[in-house]
């Protein structure tokens, strides 16, 4: 005699097809393309790529000004960022040194810094190679990043022209933006803690038309750049001098309004916050009347682009052409519309109610099994 209690019923019909729709809607959503969220400070990535590709002269412009080229470029330009997540699966631990320089930190003498080695050889026998891996390596990563869209010009392999314009654009900027280049990076060594994100991400989220203007105004001829490395340092020592007046104009925005942007990370991306708009009204007042030292920092930062750009050409021959550039790897996506059609019919095979039929030989009206 068997100990084991009678065989389980199958499922009902209606359970069994309730419980395969399910499942294959999960499926369905699981495969859905996730959009990735893009932060402000991307946004001034992208506006001085795009405005450094404007001041360049033809043929140059030509080779990244047209809208699929142009695309994939400013996708480039925030690429490396991925590579500081580490969640990401793009993600170098070498990476994050890169986006920044605190010169403070590593030189012996006040600013403007003369007797710093710019040789990065010379600097790690001074200094040591480990010391860069905490201050930072923005100008060498940004010349590393010339030589390779140099090699890459030349030979004529355009993945690697995007991906090597793209790192160059980025820590260009980077080291252009004065937060970048000291151990006061977020102001937190004087009371000014969450500077960083309030001027770089706020600031610029309330005042983008005023930073696509300020970018695109002042265009000059580009420059060959002789010696890259050493305008590297020369733009990152002047972005150095604008620290101060942005942490008085800080100060005084915080002393007026009462407002501590740390203790609000969820107002950076609400222009319309009602508590935030004082401080950010006053923040822009107050760097006004220091010479706008951030508004600088962005319009420098797109013409001194575009000179690095052109070097990289010149010393690349001059090619007149590139290879079709595919879209940019972040430009949206086609909406996949056969996964909506096939979530939406699964989605009515679960929910919508089916009559079963009638007992054979029995009435339409009776009970059903």
């Amino acid at each position: 005699m068997s100990t084991h209690g009678p065989a389980p019923h199958p499922p009902p019909n209606g359970s069994r097809r309730r419980a395969v729709c399910f499942a294959a809607l999960l499926a369905v959503l699981a495969a859905w393309p996730a959009r990735t969220a893009r932060a402000w400070s991307d946004t001034g990535h992208d506006l001085i790529t795009e405005e450094a590709v404007q001041r360049l002269p033809q043929p140059l412009r030509s080779l990244f000004a047209d809208p699929p080229s142009l695309n994939r470029l400013k996708a480039a330009s925030i690429a490396a960022d991925g590579r500081t997540d580490a969640q990401s699966p793009h993600y170098s631990p070498a990476e994050k040194p890169r986006h920044f320089f605190d010169i403070d930190a590593v030189a012996d003498e006040p600013p403007p810094f003369a007797t710093f080695p710019r040789d990065r050889a010379e600097a790690e026998r001074q200094f040591g190679a480990e010391t860069f891996e905490k201050t930072g390596t923005a100008p060498w990563a940004a010349g590393e990043a010339l030589d390779r869209l140099v090699d890459a010009l030349r030979d004529g392999r355009t993945g690697e022209v995007f991906a090597a314009a793209g790192d160059l654009a980025h820590y260009a900027t980077d080291l252009h933006m004065p937060l970048h280049t000291t151990k006061n990076w977020d102001g937190q060594l004087t009371g000014n803690h969450g500077i960083h994100k309030a001027l770089e991400v706020g600031l610029v989220n309330r005042r983008l038309d005023a930073c696509r203007a300020e970018v695109q105004s002042d265009r000059r001829v580009v420059h060959y750049l002789a010696d890259p490395t050493d305008h590297l340092f020369d733009w990152l020592i002047a972005a150095h001098a604008r620290v101060e007046p942005i942490l008085e104009a800080d100060t005084a925005a915080r002393q007026a309004t009462r407002y501590n942007p740390a203790q609000h990370p969820e107002d950076l991306d609400q222009v319309d916050s009602a508590q935030a708009r004082p401080y950010y009204k006053a923040l822009a007042e107050e760097l006004a009347k220091r010479g706008s030292p951030e508004a600088a920092a962005l319009r420098e930062a797109s013409a001194h682009l575009a000179d690095l750009l052109y070097t990289a050409w010149v010393r690349a021959g001059k090619p007149v052409t590139l290879q079709a550039a595919a879209q940019a790897a972040d430009a949206e996506p086609t909406p996949p519309y056969w996964l909506i059609a096939l979530a939406v019919g699964l989605l009515l095979l679960l929910v919508w109610p089916r009559r079963r039929p009638a007992r054979r030989g029995g009435d339409a009206s009776g009970p059903t099994e």
